[in-house]
Protein backbone atom coordinates (compact mmCIF):
# COMPACT_ATOMS: atom_id res chain seq x y z
CA UNK A 1 0.00 0.00 0.00
CA UNK A 2 1.22 3.49 -0.50
CA UNK A 3 1.50 5.38 2.21
CA UNK A 4 2.83 8.52 1.59
CA UNK A 5 3.71 10.39 -1.57
CA UNK A 6 7.19 13.47 -1.51
CA UNK A 7 7.07 15.45 -4.33
CA UNK A 8 9.53 18.52 -4.86
CA UNK A 9 10.02 20.85 -8.23
CA UNK A 10 8.20 18.53 -10.24
CA UNK A 11 6.24 19.92 -13.23
CA UNK A 12 3.27 22.91 -11.46
CA UNK A 13 4.19 21.31 -7.96
CA UNK A 14 6.69 23.19 -6.05
CA UNK A 15 6.53 20.88 -3.00
CA UNK A 16 4.27 18.50 -1.96
CA UNK A 17 3.79 15.81 0.90
CA UNK A 18 0.48 13.21 0.29
CA UNK A 19 -0.29 10.80 3.09
CA UNK A 20 -2.23 8.18 1.73
CA UNK A 21 -4.32 5.05 3.65
CA UNK A 22 -6.14 2.14 2.82
CA UNK A 23 -9.57 1.58 0.80
CA UNK A 24 -11.09 3.94 -1.98
CA UNK A 25 -9.26 7.51 -2.48
CA UNK A 26 -11.04 9.71 -4.51
CA UNK A 27 -8.41 12.93 -5.92
CA UNK A 28 -10.75 15.93 -6.74
CA UNK A 29 -10.16 19.16 -8.52
CA UNK A 30 -11.10 21.32 -11.18
CA UNK A 31 -9.76 20.59 -14.97
CA UNK A 32 -6.16 21.82 -14.98
CA UNK A 33 -5.66 21.98 -10.93
CA UNK A 34 -2.58 18.89 -11.36
CA UNK A 35 -3.99 16.11 -10.43
CA UNK A 36 -2.54 13.86 -13.33
CA UNK A 37 0.62 15.91 -12.33
CA UNK A 38 0.90 13.41 -9.05
CA UNK A 39 -0.10 10.20 -11.36
CA UNK A 40 2.95 11.57 -13.72
CA UNK A 41 5.38 12.10 -10.19
CA UNK A 42 3.84 8.19 -8.79
CA UNK A 43 5.04 7.06 -12.33
CA UNK A 44 8.39 8.12 -12.29
CA UNK A 45 9.09 7.32 -8.64
CA UNK A 46 7.64 3.51 -10.24
CA UNK A 47 11.00 3.76 -12.27
CA UNK A 48 8.82 4.80 -15.85
CA UNK A 49 10.60 6.50 -18.41
CA UNK A 50 10.29 10.45 -18.04
CA UNK A 51 11.62 13.48 -19.64
CA UNK A 52 13.44 16.25 -17.84
CA UNK A 53 10.46 18.38 -19.35
CA UNK A 54 9.25 17.66 -15.73
CA UNK A 55 11.61 19.67 -13.86
CA UNK A 56 10.09 22.92 -12.34
CA UNK A 57 10.84 25.64 -14.36
CA UNK A 58 13.82 27.38 -12.67
CA UNK A 59 14.81 24.60 -10.71
CA UNK A 60 17.92 22.21 -11.53
CA UNK A 61 16.42 18.86 -10.54
CA UNK A 62 12.92 17.34 -9.45
CA UNK A 63 12.74 14.91 -7.16
CA UNK A 64 9.68 12.14 -6.11
CA UNK A 65 9.97 9.87 -3.15
CA UNK A 66 7.20 7.34 -2.97
CA UNK A 67 6.95 5.21 0.78
CA UNK A 68 5.18 1.60 0.29
CA UNK A 69 3.79 -0.30 3.20
CA UNK A 70 5.55 -4.40 2.57
CA UNK A 71 3.42 -6.05 4.48
CA UNK A 72 0.37 -7.06 1.30
CA UNK A 73 3.07 -6.95 -0.60
CA UNK A 74 4.81 -10.15 -0.42
CA UNK A 75 6.10 -10.45 -4.52
CA UNK A 76 7.68 -6.25 -3.86
CA UNK A 77 9.65 -7.65 -0.55
CA UNK A 78 10.60 -11.23 -2.17
CA UNK A 79 11.85 -8.70 -5.40
CA UNK A 80 13.88 -6.38 -2.64
CA UNK A 81 15.55 -9.44 -1.05
CA UNK A 82 16.33 -10.30 -4.33
CA UNK A 83 18.50 -7.36 -4.85
CA UNK A 84 20.07 -7.25 -1.33
CA UNK A 85 17.81 -4.79 -0.12
CA UNK A 86 17.12 -4.77 3.57
CA UNK A 87 13.55 -3.98 3.87
CA UNK A 88 11.71 -4.51 7.31
CA UNK A 89 8.43 -3.69 6.37
CA UNK A 90 8.58 -0.28 4.26
CA UNK A 91 10.18 0.40 1.25
CA UNK A 92 11.26 3.76 -0.29
CA UNK A 93 11.69 4.54 -3.90
CA UNK A 94 13.58 8.06 -4.56
CA UNK A 95 14.11 9.42 -7.98
CA UNK A 96 15.22 12.23 -8.77
CA UNK A 97 15.64 14.24 -12.08
CA UNK A 98 18.16 15.97 -13.34
CA UNK A 99 18.88 17.59 -16.97
CA UNK A 100 20.30 14.65 -18.62
CA UNK A 101 19.82 11.77 -16.39
CA UNK A 102 18.25 10.58 -13.22
CA UNK A 103 19.46 8.75 -10.01
CA UNK A 104 17.86 6.40 -8.42
CA UNK A 105 17.62 5.26 -4.87
CA UNK A 106 15.96 2.37 -2.79
CA UNK A 107 15.40 3.01 1.37
CA UNK A 108 18.29 5.48 0.79
CA UNK A 109 20.77 3.37 -1.11
CA UNK A 110 21.87 3.99 -5.19
CA UNK A 111 20.10 2.19 -7.21
CA UNK A 112 19.26 1.67 -10.90
CA UNK A 113 15.92 2.01 -13.21
CA UNK A 114 15.89 -1.54 -13.42
CA UNK A 115 15.74 -2.70 -10.32
CA UNK A 116 13.59 0.31 -9.05
CA UNK A 117 10.78 -0.90 -11.94
CA UNK A 118 11.14 -4.54 -11.07
CA UNK A 119 10.17 -3.84 -7.46
CA UNK A 120 8.12 -1.20 -8.83
CA UNK A 121 6.01 -3.07 -11.08
CA UNK A 122 4.79 -5.70 -7.96
CA UNK A 123 3.73 -2.22 -6.06
CA UNK A 124 1.31 -0.34 -8.49
CA UNK A 125 -0.50 -0.79 -11.08
CA UNK A 126 -1.22 2.60 -12.43
CA UNK A 127 -4.02 3.11 -15.16
CA UNK A 128 -3.32 6.42 -17.00
CA UNK A 129 -6.12 8.71 -18.78
CA UNK A 130 -5.47 7.01 -21.87
CA UNK A 131 -4.21 3.29 -21.58
CA UNK A 132 -7.83 2.27 -22.46
CA UNK A 133 -6.81 3.14 -25.88
CA UNK A 134 -3.99 -0.01 -25.83
CA UNK A 135 -7.21 -2.09 -26.20
CA UNK A 136 -7.66 -0.24 -29.85
CA UNK A 137 -4.22 -2.37 -30.16
CA UNK A 138 -4.97 -6.03 -30.56
CA UNK A 139 -0.83 -6.83 -30.93
CA UNK A 140 -1.85 -6.61 -26.54
CA UNK A 141 -4.92 -8.56 -26.64
CA UNK A 142 -2.97 -11.74 -25.82
CA UNK A 143 -0.96 -10.13 -22.73
CA UNK A 144 -4.44 -9.38 -21.54
CA UNK A 145 -6.20 -12.89 -21.79
CA UNK A 146 -2.82 -14.47 -20.32
CA UNK A 147 -3.36 -11.84 -17.57
CA UNK A 148 -6.13 -14.04 -16.25
CA UNK A 149 -4.76 -17.23 -16.84
CA UNK A 150 -3.85 -18.77 -12.84
CA UNK A 151 -0.75 -20.61 -12.10
CA UNK A 152 -1.41 -23.33 -14.77
CA UNK A 153 -2.29 -20.92 -17.46
CA UNK A 154 1.38 -18.91 -16.38
CA UNK A 155 3.39 -22.61 -16.12
CA UNK A 156 2.03 -23.56 -19.85
CA UNK A 157 3.16 -19.92 -20.86
CA UNK A 158 6.56 -20.75 -19.15
CA UNK A 159 7.41 -23.67 -20.53
CA UNK A 160 6.68 -22.79 -23.93
CA UNK A 161 8.72 -19.89 -23.65
CA UNK A 162 11.87 -21.78 -22.12
CA UNK A 163 10.95 -23.83 -25.57
CA UNK A 164 10.65 -21.22 -27.61
CA UNK A 165 14.28 -19.18 -26.36
CA UNK A 166 15.87 -22.85 -26.65
CA UNK A 167 14.82 -23.49 -30.56
CA UNK A 168 15.42 -19.28 -30.96
CA UNK A 169 19.16 -19.60 -29.94
CA UNK A 170 19.48 -22.80 -31.93
CA UNK A 171 18.44 -21.29 -34.91
CA UNK A 172 20.65 -18.26 -34.38
CA UNK A 173 23.37 -20.69 -34.05
CA UNK A 174 22.21 -22.32 -37.43
CA UNK A 175 22.43 -19.00 -39.29
CA UNK A 176 26.07 -17.95 -37.90
CA UNK A 177 27.18 -21.69 -39.18
CA UNK A 178 25.56 -20.54 -42.56
CA UNK A 179 27.55 -17.83 -43.12
CA UNK A 180 30.00 -17.26 -45.60
CA UNK A 181 33.52 -19.16 -44.71
CA UNK A 182 35.84 -16.84 -46.22
CA UNK A 183 33.65 -13.41 -44.18
CA UNK A 184 34.15 -15.82 -40.86
CA UNK A 185 38.01 -16.26 -41.01
CA UNK A 186 38.47 -12.87 -41.60
CA UNK A 187 36.14 -12.11 -38.81
CA UNK A 188 38.19 -14.63 -36.36
CA UNK A 189 41.45 -12.96 -37.38
CA UNK A 190 40.49 -9.45 -37.14
CA UNK A 191 39.08 -10.60 -33.36
CA UNK A 192 42.22 -12.53 -32.16
CA UNK A 193 44.05 -9.48 -33.33
CA UNK A 194 42.13 -7.17 -30.68
CA UNK A 195 42.39 -10.12 -27.93
CA UNK A 196 46.00 -10.31 -28.42
CA UNK A 197 46.49 -6.72 -28.75
CA UNK A 198 44.30 -5.84 -25.58
CA UNK A 199 45.99 -9.11 -23.85
CA UNK A 200 49.43 -7.80 -24.17
CA UNK A 201 48.57 -4.23 -22.54
CA UNK A 202 48.05 -5.86 -19.58
CA UNK A 203 45.66 -3.93 -18.41
CA UNK A 204 44.16 -3.44 -14.93
CA UNK A 205 40.58 -1.83 -13.98
CA UNK A 206 40.69 1.71 -13.86
CA UNK A 207 44.54 1.75 -14.56
CA UNK A 208 43.82 5.03 -16.34
CA UNK A 209 42.78 6.83 -13.63
CA UNK A 210 45.47 5.63 -11.28
CA UNK A 211 48.06 6.73 -13.68
CA UNK A 212 46.75 10.50 -14.26
CA UNK A 213 47.03 11.20 -10.31
CA UNK A 214 50.29 9.66 -10.48
CA UNK A 215 52.04 11.85 -13.08
CA UNK A 216 50.10 14.88 -11.43
CA UNK A 217 51.86 14.18 -8.13
CA UNK A 218 54.99 13.47 -10.20
CA UNK A 219 54.52 16.67 -12.35
CA UNK A 220 54.34 18.77 -9.31
CA UNK A 221 56.98 17.21 -6.43
CA UNK A 222 58.77 20.11 -5.35
CA UNK A 223 55.28 22.27 -4.80
CA UNK A 224 53.78 19.17 -2.65
CA UNK A 225 57.26 18.38 -0.98
CA UNK A 226 57.51 22.24 -0.03
CA UNK A 227 53.90 21.94 0.61
CA UNK A 228 54.75 18.99 3.16
CA UNK A 229 58.06 20.37 4.65
CA UNK A 230 56.21 24.02 5.93
CA UNK A 231 53.08 22.10 7.22
CA UNK A 232 55.19 20.17 9.02
CA UNK A 233 57.69 22.72 10.63
CA UNK A 234 54.57 24.26 11.21
CA UNK A 235 52.82 21.75 13.54
CA UNK A 236 56.48 20.79 15.05
CA UNK A 237 58.50 24.11 14.84
CA UNK A 238 61.82 24.22 17.00
CA UNK A 239 61.86 24.49 20.65
CA UNK A 240 58.06 25.73 22.01
CA UNK A 241 57.10 27.65 18.51
CA UNK A 242 54.84 24.64 16.91
CA UNK A 243 51.42 23.90 17.22
CA UNK A 244 51.79 20.48 18.68
CA UNK A 245 53.96 22.34 21.50
CA UNK A 246 51.74 25.04 21.80
CA UNK A 247 48.42 22.68 22.02
CA UNK A 248 50.33 20.23 24.49
CA UNK A 249 50.59 23.61 26.24
CA UNK A 250 47.20 24.38 25.81
CA UNK A 251 46.16 20.96 27.23
CA UNK A 252 48.59 21.41 30.67
CA UNK A 253 46.67 24.44 31.29
CA UNK A 254 43.14 23.21 30.55
CA UNK A 255 43.56 20.12 32.78
CA UNK A 256 45.37 22.47 35.61
CA UNK A 257 42.07 24.62 35.51
CA UNK A 258 39.83 21.71 35.45
CA UNK A 259 40.51 20.66 38.78
CA UNK A 260 39.19 23.98 39.80
CA UNK A 261 36.08 24.30 37.66
CA UNK A 262 34.76 20.74 36.35
CA UNK A 263 32.95 22.27 33.64
CA UNK A 264 36.59 22.36 31.99
CA UNK A 265 36.57 19.28 31.77
CA UNK A 266 35.64 18.65 28.39
CA UNK A 267 37.65 21.04 27.08
CA UNK A 268 40.67 19.44 28.31
CA UNK A 269 39.54 16.44 26.69
CA UNK A 270 39.16 17.90 23.52
CA UNK A 271 42.50 19.00 23.72
CA UNK A 272 44.02 16.19 24.58
CA UNK A 273 42.25 15.17 21.34
CA UNK A 274 43.86 17.80 19.42
CA UNK A 275 47.24 16.99 20.32
CA UNK A 276 46.36 13.30 19.21
CA UNK A 277 45.51 14.20 16.13
CA UNK A 278 47.92 16.88 15.25
CA UNK A 279 50.66 14.16 16.01
CA UNK A 280 49.47 11.90 13.86
CA UNK A 281 49.21 14.35 11.13
CA UNK A 282 53.13 15.37 11.80
CA UNK A 283 53.70 11.33 11.63
CA UNK A 284 51.98 11.23 8.31
CA UNK A 285 53.26 14.23 6.25
CA UNK A 286 56.67 12.66 7.86
CA UNK A 287 55.77 8.99 6.33
CA UNK A 288 54.76 11.14 3.31
CA UNK A 289 58.17 12.88 2.65
CA UNK A 290 60.13 10.58 3.59
CA UNK A 291 58.25 8.16 0.64
CA UNK A 292 58.50 11.08 -1.80
CA UNK A 293 61.53 10.69 -4.52
CA UNK A 294 61.86 13.01 -7.49
CA UNK A 295 61.40 10.18 -10.40
CA UNK A 296 61.86 12.18 -13.99
CA UNK A 297 62.09 8.48 -15.46
CA UNK A 298 58.63 7.45 -13.50
CA UNK A 299 57.14 10.32 -15.36
CA UNK A 300 58.37 9.18 -18.74
CA UNK A 301 57.03 5.33 -18.03
CA UNK A 302 53.35 6.76 -17.05
CA UNK A 303 53.19 9.03 -19.88
CA UNK A 304 54.29 5.55 -22.39
CA UNK A 305 51.86 3.65 -20.41
CA UNK A 306 48.69 6.60 -20.84
CA UNK A 307 49.50 6.80 -24.51
CA UNK A 308 49.21 2.66 -24.52
CA UNK A 309 45.88 2.96 -22.77
CA UNK A 310 45.32 6.31 -25.02
CA UNK A 311 45.76 4.00 -28.33
CA UNK A 312 43.70 1.34 -26.98
CA UNK A 313 40.51 4.03 -25.90
CA UNK A 314 40.30 4.71 -29.75
CA UNK A 315 39.82 1.66 -30.69
CA UNK A 316 38.14 0.06 -28.37
CA UNK A 317 36.44 2.20 -25.85
CA UNK A 318 36.32 5.43 -23.17
CA UNK A 319 37.65 3.68 -20.35
CA UNK A 320 40.09 0.89 -19.27
CA UNK A 321 36.67 -1.04 -18.25
CA UNK A 322 35.15 -1.18 -21.46
CA UNK A 323 38.50 -2.13 -23.62
CA UNK A 324 38.31 -4.82 -21.14
CA UNK A 325 34.85 -5.35 -21.89
CA UNK A 326 35.32 -5.59 -25.91
CA UNK A 327 38.11 -8.10 -25.16
CA UNK A 328 35.34 -10.46 -23.37
CA UNK A 329 33.12 -9.78 -25.80
CA UNK A 330 35.50 -10.47 -29.18
CA UNK A 331 36.59 -13.74 -26.93
CA UNK A 332 33.09 -14.92 -26.69
CA UNK A 333 32.35 -14.06 -29.90
CA UNK A 334 35.67 -15.99 -31.28
CA UNK A 335 34.70 -19.01 -29.25
CA UNK A 336 31.17 -18.77 -30.62
CA UNK A 337 32.76 -18.62 -34.55
CA UNK A 338 35.05 -21.76 -33.13
CA UNK A 339 32.85 -23.83 -31.95
CA UNK A 340 30.32 -23.40 -35.09
CA UNK A 341 32.56 -26.19 -37.25
CA UNK A 342 29.96 -28.99 -35.71
CA UNK A 343 28.31 -30.61 -38.35
CA UNK A 344 24.96 -28.91 -39.91
CA UNK A 345 23.17 -32.28 -40.11
CA UNK A 346 23.30 -32.46 -36.45
CA UNK A 347 22.20 -29.19 -35.79
CA UNK A 348 19.27 -29.38 -38.31
CA UNK A 349 18.23 -32.79 -36.20
CA UNK A 350 18.29 -30.64 -32.92
CA UNK A 351 16.42 -28.01 -34.39
CA UNK A 352 13.89 -30.30 -35.60
CA UNK A 353 13.23 -32.08 -32.40
CA UNK A 354 13.38 -28.73 -30.17
CA UNK A 355 10.41 -27.24 -33.23
CA UNK A 356 8.78 -30.38 -31.95
CA UNK A 357 8.93 -29.53 -28.51
CA UNK A 358 8.01 -26.15 -28.68
CA UNK A 359 4.85 -26.94 -31.05
CA UNK A 360 3.64 -29.46 -28.53
CA UNK A 361 4.13 -26.18 -25.98
CA UNK A 362 2.37 -24.29 -28.19
CA UNK A 363 -0.58 -26.44 -28.27
CA UNK A 364 -1.28 -26.63 -24.76
CA UNK A 365 -0.90 -23.25 -24.58
CA UNK A 366 -3.63 -22.24 -27.13
CA UNK A 367 -5.86 -24.89 -25.91
CA UNK A 368 -5.51 -23.52 -22.59
CA UNK A 369 -6.25 -19.58 -23.89
CA UNK A 370 -9.04 -21.16 -25.93
CA UNK A 371 -10.85 -22.56 -22.42
CA UNK A 372 -9.47 -19.17 -20.70
CA UNK A 373 -11.54 -17.22 -23.74
CA UNK A 374 -14.31 -18.80 -23.24
CA UNK A 375 -14.84 -18.34 -19.26
CA UNK A 376 -13.19 -14.23 -19.58
CA UNK A 377 -16.00 -13.52 -22.30
CA UNK A 378 -18.85 -14.71 -20.03
CA UNK A 379 -16.79 -12.80 -16.96
CA UNK A 380 -17.15 -9.75 -19.24
CA UNK A 381 -20.47 -9.36 -20.39
CA UNK A 382 -21.49 -9.92 -16.72
CA UNK A 383 -19.36 -7.16 -15.35
CA UNK A 384 -20.53 -4.88 -17.96
CA UNK A 385 -24.36 -5.04 -17.54
CA UNK A 386 -24.18 -2.36 -14.24
CA UNK A 387 -21.97 -0.40 -16.30
CA UNK A 388 -24.77 0.48 -18.90
CA UNK A 389 -23.87 -2.04 -21.18
CA UNK A 390 -27.07 -4.57 -20.21
CA UNK A 391 -27.35 -5.62 -23.60
CA UNK A 392 -23.57 -6.08 -24.98
CA UNK A 393 -21.73 -9.53 -25.77
CA UNK A 394 -18.02 -9.94 -25.80
CA UNK A 395 -16.08 -12.63 -27.46
CA UNK A 396 -12.51 -13.47 -27.51
CA UNK A 397 -11.11 -15.26 -30.54
CA UNK A 398 -7.92 -17.25 -30.95
CA UNK A 399 -6.84 -18.06 -34.12
CA UNK A 400 -3.60 -18.95 -35.84
CA UNK A 401 -2.37 -18.07 -38.95
CA UNK A 402 -0.41 -21.28 -41.26
CA UNK A 403 3.16 -20.59 -42.06
CA UNK A 404 5.63 -23.55 -44.07
CA UNK A 405 8.78 -21.92 -41.33
CA UNK A 406 6.48 -21.93 -38.40
CA UNK A 407 5.73 -24.33 -35.69
CA UNK A 408 4.22 -27.80 -36.34
CA UNK A 409 1.22 -29.37 -34.45
CA UNK A 410 0.61 -32.91 -33.74
CA UNK A 411 -0.69 -33.07 -37.49
CA UNK A 412 2.30 -32.19 -38.99
CA UNK A 413 0.75 -28.46 -40.21
CA UNK A 414 2.96 -25.21 -39.39
CA UNK A 415 1.88 -22.54 -37.71
CA UNK A 416 3.36 -19.00 -37.27
CA UNK A 417 4.51 -18.43 -33.85
CA UNK A 418 6.75 -16.00 -31.95
CA UNK A 419 7.90 -15.62 -28.19
CA UNK A 420 4.05 -16.23 -26.94
CA UNK A 421 3.18 -18.54 -29.30
CA UNK A 422 1.18 -19.25 -31.90
CA UNK A 423 -2.10 -17.48 -30.94
CA UNK A 424 -3.75 -14.23 -32.61
CA UNK A 425 -5.89 -13.14 -30.05
CA UNK A 426 -8.71 -10.38 -30.97
CA UNK A 427 -11.00 -8.84 -28.42
CA UNK A 428 -15.11 -8.79 -30.38
CA UNK A 429 -17.85 -6.41 -28.76
CA UNK A 430 -21.28 -6.19 -29.76
CA UNK A 431 -22.31 -3.27 -27.60
CA UNK A 432 -26.06 -2.90 -28.64
CA UNK A 433 -28.76 -5.09 -29.53
CA UNK A 434 -28.67 -6.18 -33.04
CA UNK A 435 -25.19 -5.26 -33.83
CA UNK A 436 -22.97 -8.67 -34.92
CA UNK A 437 -19.85 -8.82 -33.01
CA UNK A 438 -16.74 -6.57 -34.43
CA UNK A 439 -13.41 -5.54 -33.46
CA UNK A 440 -13.42 -3.71 -30.34
CA UNK A 441 -10.98 -1.67 -31.72
CA UNK A 442 -13.67 -0.89 -34.39
CA UNK A 443 -17.04 -0.69 -32.62
CA UNK A 444 -16.27 1.04 -28.96
CA UNK A 445 -16.39 4.38 -28.18
CA UNK A 446 -14.25 5.71 -25.78
CA UNK A 447 -16.31 5.68 -23.09
CA UNK A 448 -17.12 2.28 -23.47
CA UNK A 449 -13.40 1.14 -23.76
CA UNK A 450 -12.94 2.58 -20.25
CA UNK A 451 -15.71 0.49 -19.20
CA UNK A 452 -14.10 -2.68 -20.32
CA UNK A 453 -10.68 -1.93 -19.16
CA UNK A 454 -12.31 -1.23 -15.79
CA UNK A 455 -14.00 -4.40 -16.08
CA UNK A 456 -10.82 -6.04 -16.49
CA UNK A 457 -9.10 -4.14 -13.55
CA UNK A 458 -11.91 -5.64 -11.79
CA UNK A 459 -12.00 -8.75 -12.68
CA UNK A 460 -8.04 -9.16 -11.98
CA UNK A 461 -7.91 -7.32 -8.57
CA UNK A 462 -8.93 -9.98 -6.22
CA UNK A 463 -6.22 -12.30 -7.51
CA UNK A 464 -3.82 -9.44 -8.26
CA UNK A 465 -0.73 -9.54 -5.66
CA UNK A 466 -0.21 -5.77 -6.82
CA UNK A 467 -1.39 -3.99 -3.77
CA UNK A 468 -2.33 -0.04 -5.10
CA UNK A 469 -4.49 0.37 -8.22
CA UNK A 470 -4.45 4.01 -9.90
CA UNK A 471 -7.64 4.74 -11.71
CA UNK A 472 -6.82 8.32 -14.03
CA UNK A 473 -10.15 9.69 -15.12
CA UNK A 474 -11.63 5.95 -15.78
CA UNK A 475 -14.95 7.74 -15.39
CA UNK A 476 -14.24 9.66 -18.99
CA UNK A 477 -17.22 9.82 -21.12
CA UNK A 478 -20.15 8.22 -18.36
CA UNK A 479 -22.67 9.79 -16.04
CA UNK A 480 -25.83 9.38 -14.65
CA UNK A 481 -26.77 5.72 -13.04
CA UNK A 482 -23.56 4.45 -15.21
CA UNK A 483 -21.23 6.54 -12.80
CA UNK A 484 -23.16 4.83 -10.00
CA UNK A 485 -22.42 1.60 -11.26
CA UNK A 486 -18.60 2.19 -11.71
CA UNK A 487 -18.42 3.63 -8.36
CA UNK A 488 -19.60 0.20 -6.89
CA UNK A 489 -17.36 -0.98 -8.74
CA UNK A 490 -14.09 0.59 -8.13
CA UNK A 491 -15.24 0.62 -3.86
CA UNK A 492 -15.54 -3.78 -4.91
CA UNK A 493 -11.82 -3.50 -6.39
CA UNK A 494 -10.83 -1.68 -2.98
CA UNK A 495 -12.15 -4.59 -0.88
CA UNK A 496 -8.85 -6.33 -2.51
CA UNK A 497 -6.12 -3.09 -2.61
CA UNK A 498 -6.05 0.44 -2.04
CA UNK A 499 -7.46 2.14 -5.07
CA UNK A 500 -6.72 5.96 -5.97
CA UNK A 501 -8.72 7.40 -8.64
CA UNK A 502 -8.73 10.61 -9.96
CA UNK A 503 -12.33 11.80 -10.75
CA UNK A 504 -14.36 14.69 -11.99
CA UNK A 505 -17.92 12.58 -10.86
CA UNK A 506 -19.32 13.61 -7.81
CA UNK A 507 -21.34 10.16 -7.94
CA UNK A 508 -17.54 8.51 -7.75
CA UNK A 509 -16.34 10.44 -5.25
CA UNK A 510 -18.63 10.14 -2.69
CA UNK A 511 -18.07 6.67 -2.86
CA UNK A 512 -14.51 6.78 -1.85
CA UNK A 513 -13.47 6.06 2.21
CA UNK A 514 -11.20 9.61 1.73
CA UNK A 515 -10.83 12.33 -0.58
CA UNK A 516 -8.24 14.55 -1.28
CA UNK A 517 -8.95 17.82 -3.14
CA UNK A 518 -6.38 19.24 -5.40
CA UNK A 519 -6.72 23.02 -6.09
CA UNK A 520 -3.64 25.49 -8.03
CA UNK A 521 -3.15 29.00 -7.04
CA UNK A 522 -1.09 31.78 -7.87
CA UNK A 523 1.65 33.07 -5.24
CA UNK A 524 3.39 35.94 -7.05
CA UNK A 525 4.41 35.18 -9.98
CA UNK A 526 4.69 31.42 -9.65
CA UNK A 527 1.78 28.54 -9.85
CA UNK A 528 1.46 26.24 -6.63
CA UNK A 529 -0.63 23.54 -6.62
CA UNK A 530 -1.63 22.49 -2.72
CA UNK A 531 -3.43 19.18 -1.89
CA UNK A 532 -5.37 18.39 1.10
CA UNK A 533 -7.66 15.95 2.83
CA UNK A 534 -10.96 16.69 3.39
CA UNK A 535 -12.73 17.08 5.77
CA UNK A 536 -16.58 16.08 6.11
CA UNK A 537 -17.88 19.08 5.96
CA UNK A 538 -15.25 20.11 3.40
CA UNK A 539 -16.37 16.82 1.67
CA UNK A 540 -19.84 18.10 1.18
CA UNK A 541 -18.90 21.63 -0.35
CA UNK A 542 -16.56 20.21 -2.65
CA UNK A 543 -19.55 17.25 -3.91
CA UNK A 544 -21.57 20.26 -4.33
CA UNK A 545 -19.21 22.48 -6.06
CA UNK A 546 -18.76 18.76 -8.47
CA UNK A 547 -22.51 18.62 -9.26
CA UNK A 548 -22.44 21.93 -10.65
CA UNK A 549 -24.04 23.77 -7.48
CA UNK A 550 -22.97 26.69 -5.59
CA UNK A 551 -21.07 25.36 -2.11
CA UNK A 552 -22.56 27.80 -0.01
CA UNK A 553 -26.60 26.37 -1.32
CA UNK A 554 -28.36 25.01 1.36
CA UNK A 555 -30.32 22.89 -0.93
CA UNK A 556 -27.14 21.59 -2.87
CA UNK A 557 -25.34 21.04 0.40
CA UNK A 558 -28.51 19.37 1.78
CA UNK A 559 -28.18 16.83 -1.08
CA UNK A 560 -24.48 16.31 -1.46
CA UNK A 561 -24.70 15.25 2.32
CA UNK A 562 -27.12 12.86 1.52
CA UNK A 563 -25.09 11.77 -1.68
CA UNK A 564 -22.00 10.89 0.94
CA UNK A 565 -24.75 8.86 3.35
CA UNK A 566 -26.18 6.48 0.74
CA UNK A 567 -22.40 6.05 -0.73
CA UNK A 568 -21.44 5.05 2.83
CA UNK A 569 -23.88 2.32 2.88
CA UNK A 570 -23.19 1.29 -0.47
CA UNK A 571 -19.95 0.62 0.51
CA UNK A 572 -20.71 -1.88 3.52
CA UNK A 573 -23.13 -3.92 0.93
CA UNK A 574 -20.54 -4.26 -2.01
CA UNK A 575 -17.56 -4.84 0.83
CA UNK A 576 -19.80 -7.59 2.38
CA UNK A 577 -20.12 -9.18 -0.84
CA UNK A 578 -23.64 -8.28 -1.89
CA UNK A 579 -23.73 -8.28 -5.78
CA UNK A 580 -23.82 -4.42 -6.97
CA UNK A 581 -27.52 -3.08 -8.21
CA UNK A 582 -27.91 -2.97 -12.03
CA UNK A 583 -28.59 0.10 -13.82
Amino acid sequence: MLRELRIENFALIDQLQVKLGPGLIALTGETGAGKSIIVDALNAALGERITSDFIRTGADRAQVEAVFDLSDAPAAAERAKAVGLEADGEIVLSRTIASGRSYYRLNGESSTMADLRAIGEHLADIHGQHEHQSLIHERHHRDFLDSFGGPDHRALIDRYREAWDELREARARRQQIATDERTRAQRLDLLRFQVREIDEARLEPDEDERLVAERERLMHYEKLRDGIVEAYAALEGEGESGAIELLRLAQHNAEELAEIDAQLGQLASDLVEAVGRAEDAARAMRSYLEAMEEDPERIDEVEARLNTIAGLKRKYGDSVREILEHRDQAQAEIDALESAEQSAEELERRIAKLERQAGEHAERLSESRRELAGRLAERVEAELRPLGMERARFAVQVEADADDDGLPDAEGRRWAADAGGIDRVRFMLSANPGEELRPLSAVASGGELSRVMLTFKSINAAGSRVPTIVFDEVDANIGGRTALAVAEKLVAVSAHAQVLCITHLPQIACHADRQIQVTKRVEGERTVIDVDELTEEERVREIARMMGESDTAQAAREHAAEMLRNAETTRARVRAGTQPRTA
